[in-house]
């Protein structure tokens, strides 16, 4: 059974090459790695060249989402997994994986853990977050939702493509999830693995893991555009409508808050109104929200002051 690995790629000539050895060490060896690289300018396709295994495009796409359909497009695997070029696989978990497919050919998916770190000068890393229990690692609609979809840990059989379809590339960010629901609404079964097997990198070019990304704004509003799809017509089942209804309310809440920081009250207003439509207690939350958020604000002050006061204790030298 032929494994399809496919990494959309631009200008990643940092982080590339981990990423293919983290392919190339795996336990299992019927893989095809396609990379679709948007045009990289900065010695990526020299670094691609060296591997002969590969199979390279080169070309203009329309983001992230676009080069992935191509990929599937012209992937062979009876399986399909996604590699960001910036990420990597953790070590020996293909084969535990195709097993599992192996094993039972009615699982169309199956899904592992995965951790977010961050790499530091020397070469040291450091776990931030980590997705691994069988809570997180489900396809649930309030995984999808309200918590972190985790897609590149997720490997699907290609009768889940052909069914679904591929992802929305109007979407630039949060085509995952919204590719991911299609997929939970069609109730697939799905077996997991009770290990980690992919890891996400932090940096600042994240469009995802980066708390600072220059792309949030644009991430809250594809969220709320998604939940509303499924709030405005009928709702395919009660658990997801309840689901997109907390979802868009969250969202809008902080699209506002980030509005008001950036002292853009229209946007705000905008996201308000939007908020209210589908919840009418919406005002009443936001007040809780800000005054929540303002509680956790001086409680960080305070622990901040008061580790610092300790320190001085400790260190009359200070």
């Amino acid at each position: 059974m032929l494994l399809t690995i496919v990494t959309p790629c631009l200008n990643r000539a940092e982080y590339i090459e981990e990423a293919i050895q983290s392919v190339l060490n795996q336990d299992y060896s019927e893989v095809e790695h396609i990379v679709v690289d948007g045009g990289s300018t900065d010695g990526t396709l020299d670094i691609l060249g060296r591997y002969e295994h590969l199979k390279v495009i080169s070309e203009p796409d329309q983001g992230l989402y676009d080069a992935l359909n191509k990929g599937i497009l012209l992937s062979k695997g009876d399986v399909i997994g996604h590699l960001n070029s910036d990420d990597l696989y953790a070590e020996n978990v293909f084969g535990e994986i195709m097993r599992l497919f192996e094993s039972d050919p009615e699982v169309e998916g199956v899904f592992g853990g995965a951790i977010v770190f961050e790499e530091f000068e020397d070469g040291s890393r450091k776990k931030i977050a980590e997705y691994c229990s069988d809570h997180l690692t489900r396809l649930s609609f309030d995984n999808i939702t309200l918590g972190n979809p985790i897609i590149n840990a997720r490997f699907f059989r290609r009768s889940v493509h052909e069914r679904v379809g591929l992802y929305e590339t109007k979407y630039k960010i949060a085509a995952d999830r919204e590719f991911l629901l299609r997929v939970a609404l069609g109730n697939i079964k799905w077996a997991s693995v009770n290990r980690v097997v992919y890891l996400y990198r932090q940096h600042s070019g994240s469009l995802t893991f980066n708390p600072k990304s220059p792309f949030v704004i644009r991430r809250y509003e594809e969220y709320v555009d998604i939940a509303e799809r499924y709030l405005g017509g009928s709702v395919p089942c009660n658990e997801l409508a309840t689901k997109c209804l907390l979802w868009h309310t969250r969202e809008t809440m902080e699209a506002a808050l980030r509005a008001m920081k950036r002292r853009d009250l229209g946007k705000a207003m905008e996201y308000a109104s939007r908020g209210c439509k589908y919840k009418q207690s919406w005002p009443a939350l936001f007040f809780w929200y800000l005054l929540l958020k303002s509680v956790r604000k001086i409680l960080r002050g305070l622990e901040t002051v008061s580790s610092s006061a300790g320190s001085k204790r400790n260190n009359p030298n200070l």
